[in-house]
This record gives structure tokens, sequence and C-alpha cells, in this order.
């Protein structure tokens, strides 16, 4: 198998300093981020990469198109992240391609991958090396389905709603009877600006 590695995403100063230490490892250097992203895409530029004989390979930035063909025929997406990140969309593109994930439980991660179910969330590299190991037992439908489930845009609106409706105490109540409760003084209005 492969390590390949996809662009400095968020561009922070610790971020730089990471990748600058993996390119020391790097056997192949190729910039894709430029390559039309069509019908041949796998032929004319993922084969030739994945086919060659290096083994770490730096591929740049991605546009989003491109993102799916990777993801796509990736065995598993690893997420080494070492900040609390707040919501990573990767994971969820990830597994809406169906590629599981492997990645370190900090921020939002244990709240978006279902540990042995769409991937694995781990604590140390050597358990990510570990889970890598174990890829294969995790079923890409899940990943499909946890992401369609989960973080559809239908979703994600019904997800907010409910929230909404908690903070406000409102959940029984018709559009009419909040807009009658706020000129009644009931419930709070919300300061805009």
């Amino acid at each position: 198998a492969k390590l390949i590695l996809a662009g400095c995403v968020q561009d922070k100063r610790e971020d730089r300093a990471f990748f600058s230490s993996l390119m020391k490892s790097v056997d192949l250097i190729v910039d894709v981020g430029r390559q039309p992203v069509n019908d041949d895409y796998f032929d004319r530029v993922m084969k030739p990469i994945l086919s060659s004989d290096e083994q770490i390979i730096y591929i740049g930035e991605l546009d989003t198109a491109a993102k799916k063909h990777w993801f796509r025929h990736a065995q598993a997406t690893l997420f080494p992240i070492r900040w609390g990140e707040p919501f990573g969309m990767v994971l969820i593109e990830s597994m809406a391609s169906g590629t599981p994930i492997v990645a370190f439980g900090r921020g939002a991660v244990r709240e978006i991958v279902s540990h042995g179910s769409t991937g694995f969330v781990v604590d140390s590299i050597e358990s990510m090396v570990e889970a890598i190991g174990c890829i294969e037992r995790i079923d890409r439908r899940d990943c499909r389905r946890h992401v369609a489930e989960r973080f559809s845009i239908h979703a994600m609106a019904e997800g907010y709603e409910a929230v909404y409706e908690r903070l406000c105490g409102v959940a029984a109540l018709t559009p009419r009877m909040v807009g009658e409760r706020l000129v009644s003084g009931e419930l709070p209005r919300l300061a805009v600006g």
C-alpha cells in the first residue's frame, strides 16, 4: 500500500512545519492540482502514480472533483490531527465516498467517526498503524450510510431545527403562536448585530 499525501489544507504554521518534516521521507512529489478532472482522470493521472514503485507520494492541493477520485480509490483516509478541529469536512467527504477513516480522537472526530463502523478513532501513531491493519473490517457502504443519515442536508437541517426548538422551548408551537409570544414578551428576542 502507498501513502498519498494531499496538501497542507489549513496553511497553519504547525501544519507547514509538519509537512516540511514529512518531505524528508517523501519518495515522489507530483503536483496534480492543475490536472483537469474528467472521465479519464484515473487512467491519466492516478494510475501512473499508483503504479509507480514509490511508497510515499505528495500530490499537492486538490480541488473538490479530484478529492472525490482520490477518496474513492483510497483504502483509508488518515487524519492525524493534533488540534481540536471543530468540524472535520475531510472526514465527511471521505466517508461519503465510502472510504473509512483512521483519525486521532481530537476535536469533533469522535462525534463524526463511528469507531469500528466507519473507521477507527485512535490516540497514538502506534494505534493508528495497528488500525490500518484492521481497515478491511470496515464496510464501505456503512461509511456512505453514516454520512447520509447524519450529515445530509436534510439530517443537518432537522438537527439544527431540534436544537433551536430546545433552546427556545417552543417545540410544540406553530409559527403564529411563536409570533404572538414574541409580541407578548413571553419569548426572548435575539439581538442581531
